[in-house]
């Protein structure tokens, strides 16, 4: 295990709590993999892309199974059948950004290993090496697995709110969420 300091101090450890906490969308915020990087880890060691539009896809699913399945009305059947889609989803999603997180650490602290290894002039350098790389890699594919059901979760998580609020479904509009947020909601002339 891997000690992390604080910054800016000397005795103070950081407890993962990220690792332990009740799954939730806030978790699962904090948790899951940039999605700047999921590109380029697929590229340098030649996994296949995630399909795009796992969100929307997920989120339209989602919509169209709680206007056919789920109790309208504002009573307690409904917030438990949405509690039901979106549990379970979320706690797969967490499980793997937790699973992901795991790996790239034993990758970086084998990685370490190796390197110190290889400098140390040690006969198991190039099996530590090999090991790292092997760990290197699943972590890669785990990272990639991870933000899949990340992505698929977030799309659930959108839907349910919908419903959840009383409003009727309505597709995402990147462009128009993009003005509201730079130009604020109502355009002005």
């Amino acid at each position: 295990m891997r000690v992390e300091i604080i910054p800016g101090t000397r005795n103070v450890v950081r407890f993962p709590v990220e690792l332990r906490a009740r799954p939730s969308l806030e978790l699962l915020h904090d948790l899951a993999p940039d999605s700047r990087r999921i590109d380029i880890i697929a590229e340098a060691f030649g996994l296949d892309k995630p399909p795009d539009g796992l969100r929307d896809q997920a989120d339209r699913r989602t919509a169209e199974l709680i206007q056919a399945r789920v109790p309208s009305g504002p009573d307690e059947a409904r917030r438990a059948a949405l509690d039901a889609l979106l549990r379970p989803v979320l706690e797969t999603a967490v499980a793997a950004c937790r699973n992901a997180f795991k790996a790239d650490q034993e990758a970086q602290q084998m990685q370490m290993q190796a390197a110190q290894a290889l400098v140390a002039g040690s006969f198991s350098a190039s099996g530590l090496q090999a090991r790292a790389d092997a760990l290197t890699e699943t972590a890669a594919e785990l990272t990639l697995l991870a933000h899949q059901h990340a992505e698929e979760a977030f799309g659930v998580a959108r839907a349910v709110d919908y419903a959840r609020r009383g409003e009727p479904w309505v597709p995402l509009d990147v462009h128009a969420e993009a003005e509201a947020l730079f130009f604020g909601s109502a355009k002005t002339a």
